[in-house]
């Protein structure tokens, strides 16, 4: 199949009403009949955070709205969740990007403000790294398939806490720096199957539910890794899937509601494969966390910096990019850029 037929398949199935082909699972009982996981649903639950909006109306009385979804990276509270979740917070912000920064969620506007929810307590939030708005969502409510993965809709925040309290998170695998490019982030692609299908689970809190969990395969990518798509295209043939030992009447697609965005994408081993950001109720746009850690995060710290995740299975530490740290990057690729064509001359 074409790129073109693959793109505006896709855009149908995003803009399109469309009957639930896949369903949530909505209890731990639920949940429990998935097999050969590595996670249960407390662990799921206690790792994401429901994102809301508390605002003043017209008589001056706090009203409370979900907004999105979030998943936890460390113990001390530092999460992600997509851009277009925290653009109220980010308002006066939109036109600047901020590495390692303190924005408070719950003080930047005075009639709004932002509250986490995590396993039935409630925490304020800070905003800790972000792009401006151009170049996360360019502004838009909704984006095409190659818009999506093209800009970085996506957010690095932490729990405001008193410092001693410690949460459940996500692990991360370790990566090749090499698959993602963050110096090219707008780059084109080609849209290709993903092989093999990547069987993955998303968490997440929609309209009508408190908590769920959908599940289903990964089924299209690109070759940078910057994100992929669960659509409802069959784009493998019979014999691959046999080989694979997946049912060649697998449903190619997973349902996703308003007020998921921002949640975990994991596979079946518990480790994050990213975030979604676009969905309806048979196809799901995810970016990759590959691109989230290139984005906002460096294998080098600044003298005496926290590591701020660790990798796995090697514990490879991860700092948050400072505005002085990603500006020295920047400078040492731009070396390499120049100086690499005489090192293939003969």
């Amino acid at each position: 199949m074409s790129l073109l037929r693959y793109l505006t398949v896709i855009v149908l199935l995003f803009l399109l009403p469309a009957p639930a082909l896949s369903r949530f699972s909505t209890s731990a009982e639920e949940f429990s009949a998935s097999k050969d996981v590595a996670f249960s649903w407390t662990h799921a639950r206690s790792r994401s955070l429901k994102i809301v909006l508390e605002y003043r109306d017209g008589a001056n009385t706090w009203r409370r709205l979900n907004l999105g979804s979030g998943f936890l990276l460390s113990d001390d509270g530092l999460f992600v969740t997509a851009y277009h979740v925290m653009k109220y917070c980010l308002e006066a912000q939109r036109k600047t990007s901020g590495l390692s920064v303190k924005i408070d969620c719950s003080a930047a506007r005075s009639n709004v403000r932002y509250i986490a929810e995590n396993n039935d307590r409630e925490f304020e939030i800070e905003i800790v790294s972000y792009l401006k708005e151009t170049d996360s969502t360019n502004g838009k409510g909704n984006n095409t398939p190659d818009e999506i993965i093209k800009h970085r809709d996506f957010v690095v925040a932490k729990l405001k806490t008193d410092g001693r309290e410690r949460f459940s998170y996500w692990r991360v695998r370790d990566f090749d720096q090499k698959r993602i490019d963050p110096n090219n982030p707008r780059a084109d692609f080609n849209l290709t199957p993903l092989m093999p299908p990547k069987r993955v689970f998303i968490t997440g809190f929609p309209n009508d539910h408190e908590f769920v969990i959908s599940e289903g395969f990964l089924n299209l990518t690109e070759e940078y890794n910057r994100g992929y798509f669960a659509a409802n295209l069959k784009v493998y043939s019979t014999p691959y899937l046999k080989s694979l030992g997946v049912d060649a009447n697998t449903q190619w697609g997973m349902r996703v509601d308003n007020h998921m965005s921002g949640g975990a994408v994991v596979d079946s081993l518990g480790y994050l494969v990213g975030l979604v950001v676009n969905g309806n109720h048979n196809t799901a746009g995810i970016l990759s966390i590959e691109n989230i850690l290139a984005t906002f995060f460096s294998r080098a710290g600044e003298a005496g910096a926290r590591p701020a995740v660790l990798l796995n299975p090697t514990s490879t530490p991860l700092f948050l990019k400072t505005q002085s740290s990603a500006q020295a990057q920047r400078s040492r690729e731009s070396l390499h850029t120049r100086i690499e064509p005489f090192n293939d001359a003969p």
